[in-house]
């Protein structure tokens, strides 16, 4: 498994995090329901946080994981990134 393989799993993992929450967020508000609003309106600072804090070069340890949230974007906000700007490890190499 390479490094570009762990971090967008680590991202995968955190982005349907969000996704879930966003659905459960729809829900409650299609239901007017204030404490399932809340319930699920917190879970989205958590997930940026979470982004922006775990996901990271498993070589330097530093902070890649807004990077790798724009690799995976769709469409034209979408990032081509091959090397950590940190370290400068192929994401392509071996973990």
């Amino acid at each position: 498994m390479n490094i570009r393989e762990t971090l967008q799993r680590k991202t995968r993992y955190i982005m349907w995090f969000g996704f879930i929450s966003w659905l459960g967020l729809m829900v409650s508000l299609f239901l007017k329901l204030s404490t399932l609003f809340i319930v699920f309106f917190l879970p989205f600072p958590a997930v940026a946080l979470a982004q922006s804090l775990f996901v990271r070069c498993p070589r330097c340890g530093g902070n890649v994981g807004l990077l790798v949230a724009q690799a995976l974007a769709p469409g034209r906000f979408k990032t081509k990134v091959s090397n950590c700007p940190f370290c400068g490890v192929s994401f392509d190499a071996e973990v």
